[in-house]
């Protein structure tokens, strides 16, 4: 048996183990340890220490802690209650309107968080009962907030742009920047399929009464209120990575500060919200250095065993030409994120994908935004759409798995349309990062 074939069952066995619910890093680490043992012999084990310093030694690594902490003190700040009771009065009046308020609040609040656990429950928590106890569907409820969570994942600072970057050799200043106008436009798409299919169907989001609302200058300062602390840390991250002045290890540093100064503002600063942040911060950190690690070590095991350049030569085999041959590792990304962890497929498929598409000449960059857009739907397809697993923690006992199924489906139909966009018009995700000093 060729090593190349070897390497081929080797990544057959890992995404088996990774469905059958073997810890991801544990399984990234001991199989190619194994495989690399009986192929290349015991200097295999060489690969982990180097392949360890190498990411201990990254600096743009560090810039994924720093904008957990941000997100885990922003999920702690209140700012998230301000903006949905600003977008509460806002469109409740509006048919389906406390699904498009959840929408619009968690597009900004996603941009101060990058984490879909947090922007899952946190969202969930606001607005799941002010939309059951006026009627609304389920589905269409849960389904607005599983979006609205993952959102934070999309919209940058993000941590799936930073981790992905890391993996591909892809400068995240720049996947940052590329990944505005997507996760804006994705937003904007899950509000516009709410309103229209609230319009059709007016009995699946009731309007808000009129006299719960406020109007005219009280709601008007409400929002100003609500909407100046989220845009003055996104333009303090994002605005100085677009223009250049700091790299994103420093913006998330930025970030962490200037989340500190809006908790302090908001009288939110004491030692439970720290430490809380801290803690929280220390576990998602540590479980993404494993499995960062075990990644490393996985995708060198595999370039040593030659599956790089056995799987170019199947993908040149095929004739499909650059276009369609994106078309099909989205497909695969799409496929195995319905049973697979993201953060695994990020060091998985990245450092193989990557390499073949600079072989067909389109910009790393560009497939960069093309594989996080669709590697995104992951968290809303069945069977493991971890959104569901996030929300049903916080749902009361009448609202089931199944109705959270079919609230995500038809967004992750909407989903789709977002690396479709992409691909057929590139500047999308190209023309903000032309303007990059």
């Amino acid at each position: 048996m060729t090593m190349e074939m070897l390497s081929f069952i080797m990544l057959g066995l890992i995404v088996l183990a990774i469905v059958g619910g073997i810890p991801v890093a544990f399984t990234l680490a001991s199989i190619p340890l194994i495989f690399g043992y009986f192929a290349i012999g015991p200097r295999v084990t060489l690969l982990f220490p180097l392949q360890a310093f190498g990411v201990m030694t990254s600096y743009s690594f560090v810039a994924a802690p720093l904008f957990i902490f941000m997100g885990a003190l922003m999920e702690r700040s209140g700012i998230a209650d301000t903006l949905y009771d600003a977008f509460y009065h806002l469109l409740g009046g509006v048919k389906g309107g406390l699904a498009l308020a959840t929408v619009a609040m968690a597009t900004i609040f996603g941009a101060c968080t990058g984490i879909v656990g947090a922007g899952v429950i946190t969202i969930g928590l606001l607005a799941l009962p002010s939309m059951l106890s006026r009627g609304y569907d389920k589905g269409l409820a849960t389904g607005s907030i599983m979006v609205g969570g993952g959102l934070g994942v999309t919209i940058p600072p993000s941590i799936m742009l930073i981790l992905y970057g890391c993996a591909a050799g892809v400068s995240i200043s720049k996947l940052f920047v590329a990944a505005i106008i997507p996760g804006v436009l994705l937003g904007v798409m899950y509000m516009l399929y709410i309103y229209i299919r609230a319009r059709i169907s007016p009995e699946l989001g009731p309007p808000v009464g009129e006299k719960e609302r406020i109007r005219g200058a009280p709601l008007y300062r409400l929002t100003l209120v609500s909407l100046i602390p989220p845009l003055f840390l996104i333009l303090a991250v994002l605005g100085s990575v677009f223009f250049g002045i700091v790299s994103p290890s420093e913006a998330g540093a930025m970030g962490v500060l200037g989340s500190f100064i809006l908790v302090l503002i908001r009288g939110r600063l004491n030692k439970k919200v720290v430490i809380g942040a801290l803690t929280s911060t220390m576990k998602i950190s540590a479980a993404i250095l494993l499995i960062c690690l075990a990644g490393q070590l996985f995708t060198g095991v595999f370039i040593s065993m030659k599956g790089d350049v056995a799987l170019r030569s199947i993908m040149a085999g095929f004739n499909l030409g650059p276009t369609g041959t994106t078309l099909m590792m989205l497909l695969i990304v799409l496929i195995l994120g319905m049973v697979m962890d993201w953060i695994a497929l990020i060091f998985i498929l990245a450092p193989i994908f990557g390499p073949i598409m600079t072989t067909l000449g389109i910009d790393p960059l560009y497939f960069g935004i093309l594989f996080c857009t669709t590697l995104q739907i992951s968290n809303m397809t069945p069977p493991f759409a971890y959104s569901v697993f996030y929300l049903k923690t916080i749902t009361p006992p009448e609202v089931t798995i199944g109705d959270m199924y079919r609230g995500c489906v038809p967004f992750a139909a909407v989903s789709c349309l977002c690396p479709f966009l992409v691909l057929v018009f590139p500047q999308i995700a190209l023309w903000l990062p032309g303007f990059m000093n």
